[in-house]
């Protein structure tokens, strides 16, 4: 196989270009540097915000960042492009459905701010107390602890409906995946104000519709007058299916979804054994 063509590379970050750690390992670190030093482009395309995708890159510039499931687009000197905004009544809506319901829930605004409603607060730092061996248990501690805002119910409403808060996604997070399925089930009748997608079996995550990390990526494509073909993109998640169905060069990792396996042309290792890197040095950078 050849990629001589290849322009730009866009990943995904956990599950792909995260290690088990959450961190981006010194391997892949030298591989996006490889990267660069060809020529081609490097890209962030990630289901987090902006400020807690840059956390595990540590300084380690890309050349621009699909943020949110392509709900924010950013520069790589991080301005913002673009955003996609849900709809003020619909959050309102799904909240009133989520507080009824024994789940860890967030919304992110365009500002990389994650908001919780105060009188949930205690039932969901109890919910993620309970387990060590969760897969993802200890980031979602620390963003619990260290990057998410309270307010009431009341204010937060308020501030929605006003416009003053502007969500860009709901996340929604539980320790046992089979309890999603109904959750899942019940929000699709919001389908027409949200979209509901996933990067784990922990978690569903909510955001505007005709939004997805491909529609981010277009923004660059035009910018650097790039073809479909020109793009790869390496994932995991069902969040990445629409990059990986329409970039040239799809590729999934060991650890992927069943949907993404379907979808990717090419196949790279673990992601806890720096299959990005494996792959980018073994068929790209020689």
């Amino acid at each position: 196989m050849t990629f001589s063509h290849i322009k730009a590379v866009a990943f995904d970050m956990d599950g792909t270009l995260l290690d088990g750690r959450s961190e981006l390992s010194q391997e892949n670190r030298a591989a996006c540097e490889a990267l660069r030093a060809s020529g081609r482009k490097i890209l962030i395309s990630t289901g987090r915000t902006y400020k807690s995708a840059q956390l595990p890159l540590d300084g380690f510039a890309f050349d621009g960042y699909v943020c949110s499931n392509g709900a924010t687009v950013y520069e790589a000197d991080g301005s913002m492009v673009h955003y996609h905004k849900l709809e003020a009544e619909a959050v309102i809506g799904i909240l009133e459905e989520l507080h009824e319901l024994p789940l860890y829930y967030e919304m992110h605004d365009i500002e990389s701010n994650r908001w919780i409603v105060k009188e949930d607060r205690q039932r969901m730092e109890d919910m993620i107390g309970e387990d060590e061996l969760i897969e993802g248990i200890n980031w979602r501690r620390f963003t619990f602890y260290n990057m998410t805002a309270s307010a009431s119910r009341e204010e937060l409403f308020a501030r929605i409906r006003s416009g003053e808060l502007e969500i860009v996604k709901i996340f929604i997070w539980h320790a046992q995946p089979e309890v999603l399925i109904g959750v899942r089930n019940d929000l699709e009748r919001w389908g027409s104000k949200a979209l509901i997608t996933t990067s784990g079996p922990h978690n569903l995550e909510m955001i505007p519709p005709g939004v997805s990390k491909w529609e981010g990526l277009k923004y660059f494509c035009r910018k650097w007058e790039l073809s479909a073909e020109e793009i790869m993109a390496f994932g995991d998640s069902d969040n990445d299916l629409e990059m990986l169905t329409y970039a040239g060069a799809s590729v999934a990792m060991e650890n992927s979804s069943a949907n993404v396996e379907r979808v990717a042309k090419f196949r790279a290792g673990n992601h806890t054994e720096n299959g990005v890197a494996q792959f980018i040095n073994k068929y790209i950078v020689k």
